[in-house]
Order: C-alpha cells, then sequence, then structure tokens
C-alpha cells in the first residue's frame, strides 16, 4: 500500500511538472524572417516570450547551404535576456542562391538547458 501511494504521488508531481513545463513553452514563440529575393536574401532569427518573467536564453542558428559549386555551413550561437513581450532579433544571415542551391535554415532555443521553441525553413534557388 505504502509503494502504491509513493507511485500515484511521484506520478502525480511529474504530471504537473510537464504541464507547467509545457505552458511555459507555449509562452515562448521563436520563427525565422525572410526578407529580399532569392538572389539576395536575408534571414533573421526572432524570438519573443510572452510569459510573466524575464529569462535568459540560447539559442543556435544553423544554415546550410547545398548547390553545384558545392555546400557551405553555418552555425551561429549565442546568449542573451528576452525581457517580457518585447520581440527580439537573435542573428542574422545574408544569402545569395542561384538556380539548383537548396538552403537549409534551423533556429533552436533553449532555457535551462530546454528547448523552448523551434523554427525551420527550406529554400529551393529554383523557385525564381
Amino acid at each position: 500500500m505504502m509503494l502504491r501511494t509513493f507511485m500515484f504521488g511521484s506520478l502525480l508531481f511529474l504530471i504537473i511538472n510537464v504541464t507547467a513545463a509545457q505552458s511555459e513553452q507555449d509562452e515562448m514563440k521563436a520563427w525565422i524572417e525572410i526578407e529580399g529575393e532569392i538572389k539576395n536574401l536575408t534571414l533573421s532569427a526572432k524570438f519573443k516570450d510572452e510569459g510573466s518573467k524575464t529569462i535568459a536564453i540560447n539559442y543556435v542558428l544553423k544554415t546550410k547551404k547545398e548547390g553545384r559549386s558545392g555546400n557551405s555551413t553555418s552555425i551561429q550561437k549565442g546568449k542573451c535576456v528576452s525581457p517580457i513581450n518585447k520581440q527580439l532579433t537573435l542573428s542574422e544571415v545574408r544569402m545569395n542562391l542561384s538556380q539548383k542551391d537548396n538552403l537549409f535554415v534551423s533556429l533552436f532555443v533553449y532555457h535551462n538547458k530546454q528547448l523552448v521553441a523551434q523554427d525551420s525553413v527550406v529554400l529551393h534557388g529554383d523557385n525564381e
């Protein structure tokens, strides 16, 4: 009986913590904005915390360009403090795509070493 009570209490504690973490994540949004034309793009990594407190975040922006002239990869990492309800530009990347080029962009935002928001974009140079 004691074991059953302990197991139930542990399960209830876990469910409450997961629910609280999920609601915190729902208040954090990350996205990649694209401006310009395929031949001259600006990609901006954006973040907004709509929660009730200022938090510290880490982010990783990965870009991978594949084309007939070869492949290139870039990883940008950083840390910042995110004020409440303020949109931040975490990073910007400028790219030129040619026909037959493919671009893969991924954004990951972490708080306390936990993934809280992410976005990704795939562009093809033949969409001119």
